[in-house]
């Protein structure tokens, strides 16, 4: 269960995470036929039982797989299982399984992943079939993911993997890959050293949430002095969130962004209308759910340095009930 596929400077994707699944074609009658509100209690209470220990074992997974411990992860399959990725490639054993892994780990360290599961079927006493999607983060903050599907069988007294496929995950909206910039979705005010002027940005779900918009208002004396804004959105080719900025004199310029920890960093370029060419390195940092600092850094104006400008704190606007 899920492999993952490391993307490398060149934006090649290079992490997926996945598991597999086969197609079983013959489905006991029981099982097709029976409704859990009419199996007898205890029948219950074992399924049950059985769904939790299920559950522990994609939760170690992912614990060993964010750890890179190959050997804890060969571990959870059997000795004779089956793994083929979304490319076709097959491995075969546990320990053809496991020197995988531990050369993903070896090529492309500190890669986690995270997993969601949709259904779990025990299809006899022994079997089950766990079906999910499964999402990876490369050390950069570049994401993707992949649908599987795990058959698990019950040897010895423990649900172990004995075969998996991998099968590409597409998002019916981009709204998956921007989850982490959710918590920016509202109004906020930007602390200003003039008093008499009034900063905000707005962030907002736009195109049916496949991309978020900011803008940005500077008010003095009952005028706008400054305005502007960004589209934010996924890039499918390169793997990444991207962003287009512009403002009303015309300037316009591309981000790429990058998560650091809990920070994003936003390697900036653009031009203004004048033609002059800009760059910078702008930072957001989240102190807490209703602040965050940003700050630029790196800055150039046709390749000549600039000051960096300082961390200015930026404070969620109450919403009105």
């Amino acid at each position: 269960m899920n492999r993952r596929r490391i993307r490398g400077p060149g934006g090649v994707a290079a992490l997926l995470v996945a598991g597999a699944g086969i197609v079983l074609t013959a489905r006991n009658a029981f099982i097709n036929t029976a409704n859990a509100a009419d199996l007898p209690s205890a029948v219950k209470q074992d399924a049950a039982a059985d769904e939790k220990a299920i559950r522990a074992t994609a939760d170690e997974f992912v614990k060993a797989f964010n750890a890179g411990d190959a050997k804890t992860i060969g571990a959870e399959w059997s000795s004779d299982a089956e793994y083929t990725d979304e490319t076709g490639q097959e491995f075969h054993g546990r320990a053809e399984i496991e020197k995988f892994y531990s050369q993903l780990f070896k090529d492309h360290p500190g890669g986690t992943i995270a997993v969601k599961i949709e259904s779990i079927r025990l299809l006899g006493p022994d079997i089950a079939i766990e079906k999910g999607i499964a999402s990876d983060k490369s050390p950069k903050g570049e994401s993707s993911a992949a649908r599987y599907t795990v058959v698990h069988a019950r040897r010895d007294g423990k649900w172990i993997m004995v075969d998996c496929k991998d099968a590409p995950y597409v998002s019916a909206a981009d709204e998956d890959y921007l989850k982490d910039l959710e918590w920016l979705v509202g109004e906020w005010k930007i602390d200003s050293p003039d008093k008499a002027e009034d900063r905000r940005i707005k962030f907002e779900w736009v195109a049916g949430r496949n991309f978020i918009k900011s803008s940005y208002n500077v008010i003095k004396d009952g005028k706008a002095t400054l305005t502007g804004g960004q589209i934010i959105g996924w890039h499918p080719k390169r793997g990444r969130i991207v962003s287009m900025h512009f403002d009303a004199n015309g300037g316009f310029g591309n981000d790429a962004w990058i998560k650091d920890g809990s920070k994003w960093v936003l390697e900036a370029s653009g031009v203004f209308r004048d033609g002059s060419d800009t760059t910078a390195v702008n930072i957001i940092t989240p102190i807490d759910a209703n602040s965050f600092t940003w700050q630029s850094v790196k800055r150039t104006l046709d390749g000549v340095s600039l000051p960096d400008v300082p961390p200015v704190k930026v404070t969620r606007v109450a919403s009105a009930k």
